[in-house]
């Protein structure tokens, strides 16, 4: 049983379950496959070139194409400094990329100055390994962050380890409103935004993977669970009719039927029930 299920009531079951778009991971993960690749790339050509001047040369190419490279996490430091942020926002933002530069730059120059040192190839996979492992964590998380909704309640779980999970009941749901680009369209994504009964009931999904089908299960989920507190209720004054309620009773029994509140088992059952009671 997994995490979800435990957290799940009794008699609650799972209606749809989606996660955010590959575009999500791709935009988080682009940055830390750059400076993988970088870093693989010079450690097998310094290692597998050969000791000659030939190889020295195709070192040095190396070492230029890996300064020019720098461009690219400095690009991530630059759109996180205009997007707003500062002080320890701006920090949490910028110290991989930042450090990323400054790895590929020390490693360029080596390139390009000592081109024949060869223990530089074994430090550039050893260093390689750093952002292939922040890239799995990526993975994980973005697996791990999945938007649920229950034939009780929406729900969004985020964690590997530490779980974080937050949800708003179906019938407390007052609005849903889907914002979605005309590349979102192309892709399918989008976000959906819940709005519940509080003036802070406000959950926003962002660039969730079909978003138009979750809108649509929601909406279903919701109207099938207030017809099973009006089942209940309508259910109950069913008990101990009087024999001149029974015909009206029939009928409202028809209608549960007709909307699918009750199935056609339930609704024959119920019917015998009350005309045994004639």
């Amino acid at each position: 049983m997994g995490y979800v299920e435990k957290a799940m009531g009794t008699n609650e079951r799972v209606v749809y379950t989606t996660h955010q778009h590959a575009i999500v991971l791709l935009e988080r993960a682009l940055s830390p496959l750059f400076v993988f690749a970088v870093f693989l790339a010079v450690g097998l050509v310094v290692l597998l070139s050969p000791a000659t001047v030939a190889g020295d040369q195709r070192r040095f190419i190396v070492g230029v194409v890996a300064l020019v490279s720098v461009v690219m996490p400095l690009y991530f430091v630059v759109r996180t400094w205009l997007a707003g942020k500062r002080g320890r926002e701006l920090v949490q933002g910028i110290w991989r990329p930042g450090l990323a530069a400054l790895l590929i730059l020390t490693v360029a120059l080596w390139l390009m100055f000592r081109p024949d040192l060869k223990a530089l190839g074994w430090v550039a996979l050893l260093v390689a390994l750093a952002p292939l492992s922040e890239f799995v964590r990526l993975l994980m998380d973005w697996l791990n962050e999945r938007y649920i909704i229950t034939n009780r309640r929406v729900m969004e779980v985020r964690g590997i380890i530490n779980k974080h999970v937050r949800d708003s009941a179906l019938e407390k749901v007052n609005d849903v409103g889907l914002d979605q680009s005309m590349v979102g369209r192309v892709l399918g994504y989008g976000s959906v935004q819940i709005i519940t009964g509080s003036d802070i009931g406000v959950n926003k999904f962002l660039r969730i993977r079909n978003p138009v089908r979750f809108k649509r299960e929601m909406l279903n989920a919701k109207e099938l669970a207030i017809g099973s507190g009006d089942r209940e209720d309508r259910l109950a004054s069913f008990s101990e009719p009087a024999d001149n309620e029974i015909p009206e009773l029939i009928a409202d029994l028809d209608e549960l039927r007709q909307r699918g509140i009750l199935t056609e088992a339930e609704f024959q059952a119920k019917k015998q029930e009350l005309l045994n009671r004639l």
